[in-house]
């Protein structure tokens, strides 16, 4: 009895034990599904955030990607336009350079091709050294592409030019310089135009003001000593002129084309100090981009011009006046030429302006304002005499109306001589060889007198830029041959 009460109690409490695991797992169940449902979830919404910042982030890079190709694009469009606008520029200058050698090759005769001459070898040393300046010329032309400017002259790094330069000129009749001037400060393709002050009073004491267009004006005595170096900006051409009546005295004005303003600047000279003194008003702008100049005074009413031009073929002309003790200008013509032109001259007296055109030729124009754009032309490339680039323009002024025009035939490395009078026929060409002082080669410009400047010069003189001083080893600088030894 005691065994089977015992038995049941036991069997009671056991069913009791299953049921009390059941409820509690009943109640385990309840509790965690809901957190187990909330944890899965959270890692749903995790893993979907996950992947919303992956699409963000791939359509952010797409996104900066296309940016950048929008702004490749738009930069080679820039690009393009200006590679469009500057293989226009060249197209224009290319084609009339072709057309003048065409012109060249026809009056080249073979005679002349087997009779050249090939030019002495340079030593190694040497020749290292003049390419050496060469390349150190082409750096500092095509910082100044400056646009502006100057295109660098071709040719001072073309070693097959250059032979056939040599060549040409080799058979000219050749001249020699007494002095040459110091080098202008600075170096590669710098110096580049020369003007001629005689002296009032004892013409030994006479200047050459020469540019460095990459800096300024020099002033240099009849010996080549630098007296004076005005840092005032890139002068390319410079002229001078007296007889203008400032603060009641005649004074000789120097004018100058400054390309890093695109002004005219303008300068007295003291005779006593044998200095320049600015004199500009203002600062006095083109209507264009300049490139060479040159003066003229008028024999018919005295006034006094500044004749500027640009390398796309046009040309400014200027009066020069007195404003409250300063020199003002106003434009009072302007006409286009066609190509590149630089160098250009004036006949005062009688009334005549010269203008290379560098790929074409020489132009003769009226002086005076009203003139008009009728001209005439006194030389052409590919004559037999003239090659291209036609450079730098000088009168000698002979009695009567007669002398001479002279030229830079920059292509040959001479210079020629045409009368000054009538239709301006042909005289001679030359070259300024090597003798005591080395030769001159690639000239810019030159000036001329016939005036006499004392016991080196009795006769006159004439100056020349020298693109390769001392075959390129120095900075360039300006040779000076007394006028005798061309006009016997």
């Amino acid at each position: 009895m005691l065994f089977s009460l015992n038995k049941l109690n036991a069997q009671r409490a056991s069913l009791w034990l299953a049921v009390s695991i059941l409820m509690l797992g009943l109640i385990a169940g309840i509790t965690y599904t809901p957190i187990l449902t909330n944890v899965a979830a959270s890692e749903k919404d995790k893993n979907s955030r996950k992947s919303d910042e992956k699409e963000k982030s791939k359509k952010s890079k797409d996104k900066d990607k296309d940016d950048d190709d929008d702004d490749d694009q738009d930069d080679k469009k820039v690009s393009d336009q200006q590679a469009k606008e500057e293989k226009e520029r060249k197209k224009a200058e290319d084609k009339a350079r072709k057309e003048a050698s065409k012109t060249s090759e026809k009056t080249e005769t073979v005679k002349e091709a087997k009779t050249v001459k090939a030019p002495k070898p340079e030593k190694p040393s040497e020749k290292a050294e003049a390419e050496k300046a060469d390349e150190s010329k082409e750096k500092v032309s095509a910082a100044a592409k400056k646009p502006a400017e100057k295109p660098a002259k071709k040719g001072k790094n073309d070693e097959a030019k250059t032979t056939a330069a040599l060549s040409f000129n080799d058979e000219l009749e050749k001249v020699f310089a007494t002095v040459e001037t110091e080098p202008v400060p600075n170096g590669g393709d710098a110096a580049d135009d020369p003007a001629i002050w005689v002296h009032p009073t004892d013409a030994a004491l006479s200047l050459i003001i020469g540019t460095d267009k990459a800096g300024g004006l020099a002033v240099y005595d009849l010996n080549g000593k630098q007296l004076q170096y005005l840092a005032d900006g890139e002068m390319d051409n410079v002229d001078l002129r007296g007889g203008f009546k400032l603060g009641g005295q005649e004074v000789t004005l120097v004018t100058a084309s400054n390309r890093r303003n695109n002004s005219i600047a303008i300068y007295k000279i003291d005779a006593a100090t044998r200095k320049l003194e600015n004199v500009a008003a203002r600062v006095i702008p083109h209507g264009m981009a300049v490139y060479g100049m040159c003066m003229y005074r008028s024999a018919k009413t005295g006034k006094v011009y500044y004749f500027g031009n640009s390398k796309t073929g046009l040309v400014e002309q200027y009066e020069l006046f007195e404003a409250s003790g300063k020199v003002d200008a106003k434009k009072v013509r302007n006409f286009k030429v066609g190509s590149v032109v630089e160098g250009c001259v004036a006949d005062d007296e009688l009334g005549k302006f010269y203008i290379s055109e560098e790929p074409v030729g020489i132009w003769k124009y009226d002086a005076e304002p009203e003139s008009g754009t009728t001209r005439t032309q006194v030389a052409k490339v590919g004559d037999g005499h003239l090659h291209a680039d036609v450079e730098g323009l000088a009168i000698a002024y002979g009695p009567n109306g007669t002398g001479h025009l002279i030229v830079s035939s920059q292509g040959n490395y001479s210079y020629i001589a045409y009368k000054r009078e009538g239709n301006n026929e042909f005289v001679k060409k030359f070259r300024i060889g090597d003798g005591d002082i080395d030769g001159a080669e690639e000239t810019d410009g030159l000036d001329v007198t016939t005036m006499p400047l004392g016991d080196k010069f009795p006769k006159g003189l004439f100056v020349v830029q020298d693109g390769f001083n001392d075959k390129g080893s120095k900075n360039q600088n300006f040779k000076l041959v007394p006028l005798e030894a061309i006009f016997k």
